[in-house]
């Protein structure tokens, strides 16, 4: 992997992409990050990415997603990067202020590697990045960025 961790963060709330950017940055984590707002679009940039073998270095080595977003939910988001056969292969955090049993259940079910409650302060949002970055980052292997790679 490469120095810097590529997170794709996809969350509707402007407020929330501030915190976790600026989390990263204050912990001196090394990495990129890309955001979007809507499913709709996280879609598209992901399909464009598994069809270009030119992009393969743009693929995030983590995603970050909402449950409740604009359009289509997390949820639908995450089926569709699951059932995708090179998509499937980026883990993918549920990251929301969600912590009903449905919503953990359901996010499961559709293939989430994780569910994490959003943090309620901000020394806790420093934490998680640096727990996440800890993990997915440096720990766990990862898969290869194409199945035929």
């Amino acid at each position: 992997m490469s120095s810097s961790f590529h997170i794709l963060l996809v969350d509707d709330s402007p407020t929330d992409v501030l915190i976790i950017g600026r989390a990263l940055r204050e912990t001196n984590v090394p990495h990129r990050l890309t955001t979007f707002a809507d499913g709709f679009s996280t879609l598209d940039y992901l399909r464009a990415l598994s069809r270009d073998d030119s992009r393969i270095d743009e693929t995030p080595d983590l995603i970050l997603l909402d449950l409740n977003l604009p359009g289509i939910d997390g949820c639908e988001v995450l089926a569709s990067i699951k059932s995708d056969e090179e998509l499937k292969l980026i883990p993918v955090v549920m990251l929301t202020t969600s912590q009903r049993e449905e919503d953990v259940a359901q996010a499961y079910r559709a293939g989430a590697n994780t569910f994490i409650r959003k943090p309620d302060e901000y020394a806790l949002y420093q934490e998680l990045v640096k727990t996440l970055h800890r993990y997915w980052g440096l720990s766990a292997l990862r898969p290869p960025r194409r199945l035929h790679a």
